[in-house]
C-alpha cells in the first residue's frame, strides 16, 4: 500500500482552492499590516502609511499568482511522485506475477508474439508497397496514365504511342509525360554474351518527371529521343553499374554494344530499388511508331503542374482523347483515359486486394489471440478474487485496482509484442521467399520506424483490450460479500460465466471465418490448377532466343529455320517450333477481327490475341487442329500481297461463321491502319494464352514473318527437358555467338508462375486460419477446464448421489458447446457477409460456395467437441471425498 509519505501528499492535495486563497490573503494581511506600523513608528499617519506599505510591498494580485502557480507545480509534482511510485509498485508486481505463473506467461506471450508478429510482418509488406511514398521529389504529383477502351475490355490499357506523343504536346495541366518500355538486348563484346534488361524511356522522363539526377555523368538530354544513330547514349542502373563495372567512375564516355549496336555511356543512376533499376540500362525511346494508335506498348507516368488536381489532369486528357477520336473515328472509336496516384505505379490492383485482405486476416488473428487472452485474465482475475477484495478493503480505490489489472496486461502485451518483432523479422523473410516475384518492393522491405510504431500500437491496444474487461470485473466485485463467501462469490457467478462464454463464442466465430476465406481458396485454386489449359506442359521446354533487330529480314529467315533444323535433329527432342509471345506469357497486342462482309459489327469490333508461330508448334504444345492443317515451309513464302495463312482459334470460327466451316474463308485482320486479309487454312483447340485465371481468348496464328520479334523456342523432349539446356545453349553459339539463351523455363514452370500469386495468397491465408483454429480449441479447452476445476465440488456431490460418468461428461460437454455452437452460427453469418470481399480473388468458386461452409463448419464442430471432451473426460475421475475435503 501506499507509504506514510504518500498519504501525507493525499491529505495535503486535497485542500481546497478556497482554504489555500484565504491563507494566502491573511498572509499577504499580515505582512502589509507590519510594514504600515513600521511606517507609522517612523511618524507617517496611519492612511499614508498604509499607502506606502502597499506601495513597497507590490501587487497582491501577481503576488497571489505566482503563489497559486508554485502550489500547483508543487502539486504536480507531488502527483507526479505518487504516480512513479504507483507504476513502480504495480510494474513490479506485475513481473512477480509472472515469474510465479511461467505456464501461464509462456502461454499468454505466444499467443501474442503469434498475433502481434503476423500483424508486424504483413503490415510491413502494406507500408513497403502500397503506403510508402515514391522515393521522388514530390511524389504527390506523380500519377499514372493508361488508356482505356470500354468497348473491347480494356478498361486500363497501356498507351498507344502515336496518341502518347499527343498527350504530351497538347496537356496544359503536366510540368511532363513520360513514357517507358523494356525489352531485352544482347551485351556482346564480353567474353560471354549477356542478356540484359534494357528500358526505353523519353528524354524528360527522370529528370521533369521523377526529378532524378544521375550520380554521376548525366541522364537524356531534349532530342536525343528523335533517332538513333552513332550518337546512341545510354545511362546505367546503379545495380547494373556495381554489379558489372564495380563502380567505377571512369566508366563515362567508354563503349557498350547492345544489340550490335555501338552505345556511348553518358551516367549512372541514383540507387533506387526497384524502380530506378527495373531495368539493367535505359536508352532514349526513338520516336519511330509515334503514327501507331491501336498497339497498347508504352506505360505513362506524368507529372502535375502545382495546383493541378488528378481530377483536373484527367479532364485535360480526357478532352485531348475526345479530339483525337474525332480526327481518327475509326482507330479510336470509344477512346478513354484513366488517371491514377503514383501508388498504383508500383502495385496492380490484384496485388493491392491481396496485401489488404491478408492484413484483414492477421488482423482477425490478432483478435482471436486478445479474446483468448482477455479469457485467461478473466480466470486469472476470478481466482485472485480473495486478494483483490482484501485490497479493497483495505483502502485501495477502484481505480488504484483497475490500474494494476492493466500495468499486468500491458507488462504482457508489450512483452508479447517485444517478441512479435522478432517473430516477424524471421517472417518477413519467409513472405519474401514464398511470394511470387511480380510484387514491386518486395525485397526491399525492412522493420523500419513506421513498422516499429504499428508494433508498439498494436501491443498497447492488445494491453487495453486484453486487460480492461477483467480489470473492471475484478473492481466491480463488493469486497464485504467476497471476504464473507470466502473468495467464491465470484467464481461462480452467472455473470462471468456468460461473459466467458461470450469470448468463447466470438473467437469460435472469428477463427470461423478464417477457415471459411482459406477454404475458398484452397478451392480456387483446385480449379484453377485444374483448368483446362489446352496444351499440354509435360516434358515442355521453353526459351528466349535474343535475336537482335539488326538483323535483315532474310538473315532472321536463315537463322530460325537453321535453328530448328538443328533443334529438331537432336536425339532426345521430339518437336520444336518458334513463336514470338510463349504461353501465359500475357496478352499480345490486339489484333481486330471481322468478316469481310461485316461493316459494322454489333458490339463493336472484337480483338484477338495473336502468336507469330513456326511449323509443328501446335504439335510440339500438344494442341489439337481440329479443321484444316498446319503451317508449312510454303506458307511463309504466300506473305506478300496476298492473304494470310491463318489459323484461328475455335472460339474465332464459333464467333464468325457459327454452325460453319471456316475453311477457305476471308477474315479481315486490322491494327491501326493497316488492314489485311487472312485466309483461314485451319481451326485449333483454344487455349490460355493471357493465364489461367483469364480463360482462353480469341487467337489468330501467322507465320513467322520478320516483324522484329525475338523468337521463342519451343521443345518437346523424350525426357526430363532440363538436360538439354546446354546443348541447346552450344547450339545457339555455333549459330551466332553473339546471342545468348535466356529466361529458360519449363511449361510446368510457366504454369506455376501464372498461378504463383492465388497459391502465394491460398497458403498465406490457410497458414493463419490454422493458426486462429488452434487458438480457437485453445480458448474452448482452457475455458471448460477452468470450469471444471471450479466446478469441482458439484460434480462431487453428483457423483456422490449417483450420477454416472456418461451424465457427468454430458453435461460437461454441452456446457462447452453452447459458446461453441452459437460461434459457429454466428461465424457463417459473419463469413458470408465478409467473403464478398474476397469475390476478385476466387476462380469459379461462388462466395457462398454451401460445400466450403458445411466442411468448415463440420470441421470447427468435431474439434470444439474434442476439445470440450479432455476437461469432461477428467470431470468424470472426481473422487468426492476429494471434492469435499477442497470445499
Amino acid at each position: 500500500m501506499a507509504s506514510s509519505l504518500d498519504r501525507w501528499i493525499r491529505m495535503w492535495s486535497h485542500l481546497s482552492r478556497r482554504r489555500l486563497r484565504g491563507e494566502v490573503d491573511e498572509e499577504l494581511e499580515f505582512h502589509l499590516e507590519m510594514l504600515a506600523r513600521k511606517y507609522e513608528g517612523q511618524g507617517m499617519d496611519p492612511a499614508a502609511a498604509r499607502r506606502a506599505a502597499e506601495e513597497r510591498f507590490g501587487d497582491p494580485g501577481r503576488i497571489k499568482k505566482s503563489t497559486f502557480r508554485a502550489e500547483r507545480s508543487r502539486v504536480k509534482q507531488r502527483n507526479r511522485a505518487i504516480f512513479m511510485d504507483n507504476l513502480l509498485q504495480d510494474l513490479r508486481f506485475a513481473f512477480r506475477q509472472l515469474w510465479k505463473r511461467p505456464v501461464f506467461s509462456g502461454i499468454a506471450l505466444a499467443m501474442l508474439a503469434l498475433g502481434i508478429g503476423a500483424n508486424t510482418a504483413i503490415f510491413s509488406v502494406v507500408y513497403t508497397v502500397l503506403l510508402r511514398p515514391l522515393p521522388f521529389h514530390q511524389p504527390d504529383q506523380i500519377v499514372r496514365i493508361w488508356e482505356s477502351r470500354l468497348e473491347q475490355g480494356w478498361e486500363r490499357a497501356s498507351v498507344a504511342p502515336g496518341n502518347f506523343w499527343d498527350f504530351r504536346e497538347m496537356n496544359r495541366t503536366f510540368d511532363d509525360l513520360g513514357a517507358y518500355r523494356f525489352a531485352a538486348a544482347n551485351l556482346t563484346g564480353t567474353e560471354h554474351p549477356e542478356q540484359l534488361s534494357m528500358g526505353r524511356v523519353t528524354s524528360g522522363f527522370f529528370g521533369e518527371v521523377l526529378g532524378v539526377r544521375a550520380v554521376l555523368g548525366r541522364t537524356f538530354l531534349p532530342g536525343e529521343d528523335e533517332g538513333r544513330g552513332e550518337g546512341n547514349v545510354v545511362v546505367l542502373g546503379n545495380e547494373f553499374w556495381h554489379s558489372q563495372f564495380g563502380g567505377d567512375p571512369s566508366i563515362l564516355d567508354t563503349q557498350m554494344t547492345l544489340d550490335g549496336e555501338s552505345y556511348t555511356v553518358v551516367g549512372v543512376l541514383p540507387p533506387g530499388r526497384p524502380w530506378l533499376d527495373y531495368a539493367d540500362v535505359y536508352a532514349p525511346m526513338i520516336r519511330e511508331f509515334e503514327t501507331i494508335r491501336t498497339s497498347f506498348e508504352l506505360a505513362v507516368i506524368g507529372r502535375l503542374r502545382d495546383g493541378t488536381t488528378l481530377e483536373g489532369g484527367q479532364a485535360d486528357l480526357e478532352g485531348i482523347a475526345q479530339r483525337l477520336e474525332e480526327t481518327f473515328p475509326e482507330e479510336l472509336a470509344g477512346i478513354g483515359v484513366a488517371v491514377g496516384p503514383s501508388s498504383e505505379w508500383v502495385a496492380t490492383d490484384e496485388t493491392r486486394r491481396a496485401l489488404w485482405v491478408l492484413l484483414g486476416v492477421v488482423g482477425f488473428l490478432l483478435m482471436i489471440a486478445c479474446v483468448n487472452l482477455a479469457n485467461i485474465f478473466l480466470a486469472r482475475a476470478t481466482g485472485r478474487v480473495r486478494e483483490t477484495a482484501i485490497r479493497a478493503a483495505t483502502g485501495a480505490s477502484k481505480g488504484r485496482l483497475i490500474r494494476q489489472g492493466l500495468t499486468e496486461s500491458l507488462v504482457v502485451s508489450l512483452l508479447g509484442a517485444g517478441l512479435g518483432l522478432a517473430l516477424a523479422s524471421w517472417g518477413v523473410n519467409a513472405l519474401i521467399a514464398m511470394a511470387p516475384g511480380d510484387i514491386s518492393g518486395l525485397s526491399d522491405v525492412t522493420i523500419n520506424g513506421w513498422v516499429l510504431a504499428f508494433t508498439l500500437g498494436a501491443g498497447v491496444l492488445t494491453g487495453v483490450v486484453t486487460g480492461l474487461v477483467p480489470a473492471l470485473q475484478a473492481s466491480g466485485a463488493d469486497a464485504a460479500s467476497t471476504l464473507r463467501a470466502g473468495g467464491q462469490s465470484i467464481a461462480g457467478n452467472r455473470a462471468h460465466q456468460r461473459l466467458r462464454g461470450a469470448l468463447v463464442a466470438a473467437e469460435v466465430a472469428l477463427s470461423l471465418m478464417l477457415l471459411v476465406g482459406s477454404g475458398l481458396l484452397i478451392r480456387s485454386f483446385g480449379e484453377l490448377i485444374g483448368a483446362e489449359r489446352g496444351f499440354e506442359s509435360e516434358n515442355r521446354l521453353i526459351a528466349a532466343v535474343n535475336v537482335p533487330d539488326t538483323y535483315g529480314p532474310e538473315e532472321f529467315l536463315s537463322f530460325n529455320q537453321q535453328l530448328l533444323d538443328r533443334a529438331n535433329a537432336l536425339t532426345p527432342v521430339e518437336a520444336a517450333a518458334l513463336v514470338h509471345i510463349r504461353p501465359l506469357a500475357g496478352g499480345s497486342t490486339g489484333l481486330g477481327f471481322v468478316r469481310p462482309d461485316q461493316t459494322d459489327p454489333e458490339g463493336g469490333v472484337p480483338w484477338a490475341s495473336w502468336r507469330l508461330i513456326s511449323p509443328g508448334y501446335f504439335e510440339t504444345i500438344g494442341v489439337p487442329i481440329l479443321r484444316g492443317r498446319d503451317l508449312n515451309a510454303d506458307d511463309l513464302a504466300a506473305m506478300g500481297d496476298g492473304p494470310f495463312p491463318t489459323l484461328i482459334s475455335e472460339r474465332i470460327a464459333e464467333q464468325l461463321w457459327p454452325g460453319e466451316d471456316p475453311l477457305g474463308r476471308t477474315i479481315t485482320l486490322w491494327a491501326g491502319q493497316n488492314e489485311r486479309p487472312g485466309e483461314i487454312i485451319g481451326v485449333v483447340g483454344d487455349m490460355l494464352e493471357r493465364g489461367i485465371d483469364q480463360g482462353p481468348t480469341f487467337a489468330v496464328y501467322l507465320p513467322y514473318f520478320p516483324a522484329g520479334f525475338a523468337p521463342e523456342l519451343v521443345v518437346h523432349t523424350a525426357g526430363a527437358p532440363t538436360a538439354l539446356v546446354p546443348t541447346l545453349r552450344s547450339l545457339v553459339a555455333e549459330l551466332d555467338p553473339n546471342i545468348p539463351l535466356s529466361d529458360i523455363a519449363t511449361m510446368e514452370d510457366m504454369v506455376g508462375r501464372s498461378v504463383g500469386g492465388q497459391r502465394f495468397i491460398m497458403v498465406m491465408v490457410s497458414i493463419f486460419a490454422g493458426l486462429a483454429l488452434i487458438l480457437a480449441l485453445a480458448g474452448v479447452y482452457g475455458v471448460q477446464s477452468y470450469a471444471v476445476a471450479q466446478q469441482t465440488p458439484e460434480i462431487g456431490v453428483r457423483v456422490a448421489i449417483g450420477a454416472s460418468k456418461g451424465q457427468i461428461m454430458k453435461k460437461v460437454i454441452f456446457q462447452a458447446m453452447r459458446p461453441a455452437m452459437v460461434g459457429v452460427v454466428v461465424g457463417l453469418g459473419g463469413a458470408f457477409a465478409l467473403s464478398r470481399l474476397m469475390e476478385s480473388l476466387l476462380f469459379q468458386v461462388r462466395t457462398g460456395d454451401p460445400m466450403t461452409y458445411a466442411g468448415v463448419a463440420g470441421l470447427l464442430v468435431l474439434a470444439a467437441l474434442f476439445s470440450a471432451w479432455l476437461p469432461a473426460l477428467r470431470a468424470t475421475r472426481v473422487d468426492p471425498v476429494i471434492a469435499f475435503r477442497t470445499e
